[in-house]
């Protein structure tokens, strides 16, 4: 009986554990309005598109934790490396100076995402699909 509770407590730990992290990547991800990203950087249609690629990888928990769930930490490597190649170097760099203040950007976005996760977004491109984080709808692209 001891055992089942050990590995019952273990799984419901390794549960939250994990959904820290998703709701960290998901927060990466809305946190940012990617079309004043667009803007500000001079995002070609391509570039655009392969955002939105990248955002919509893993709408849901479980796609998430099917990737990650064994190194929930390596998201945070796996998202910044997709979008480095996606970006001209140049552009990264300015994308980096001014969403992350030169910081790490899993530090930047844990002290201040929630923050702005509710602020409405001034400016729009419409190239990017505002329903990006709305995926709740049973479409998964």
């Amino acid at each position: 009986m001891k055992k089942l509770l050990i590995v019952a407590a273990l799984g419901i730990f390794t549960l939250g554990f994990s959904q820290n992290y998703y709701n960290d990547y998901r927060g990466s991800i809305s946190s940012i309005n990617w079309g004043d990203v667009a803007i500000f950087l001079g995002l070609n249609n391509n570039q655009v598109h392969q955002l939105n690629i990248l955002n919509n990888r893993y709408p849901d928990y479980n796609s998430w934790n099917r990737m990650y769930g064994k190194a929930p930490n390596r998201w945070y490597t796996d998202r910044y490396y997709a979008m480095e190649k996606i970006m001209t170097a140049e552009q990264y760099k300015r994308f980096y100076a001014r969403y992350y203040h030169g910081q790490n950007p899993r530090l930047k976005y844990d002290n201040d995402y929630r923050r702005h996760f509710d602020r409405p977004q001034d400016r729009h491109d419409r190239r990017f699909n505002d329903r990006h984080d709305d995926h709740h709808d049973g479409h998964h692209g």
